[in-house]
């Protein structure tokens, strides 16, 4: 997955989720999770796997 295919994931699940509650259940700082979204740093591949959790979290009723 590229970079700002990582970005756009990031934006859309902090969308979905909030920023605040996303960095939490990525165990990062909201200005951690900013600079992964700007493109100042990369989103490691290691945090994909996490972040599939919190969308599939994310996608049963009642659970947002």
């Amino acid at each position: 997955m590229n970079k700002t295919d990582k970005q756009d994931l990031l934006r859309r699940s902090a969308d979905l989720v909030g920023k605040t509650r996303l960095a939490e259940r990525l165990r990062i700082s909201e200005a951690r999770l900013e600079a992964w979204m700007r493109g100042d740093s990369t989103m490691p591949d290691g945090q994909l796997l996490r972040l599939a959790e919190i969308l599939a979290d994310a996608s049963r009723p009642g659970t947002r």
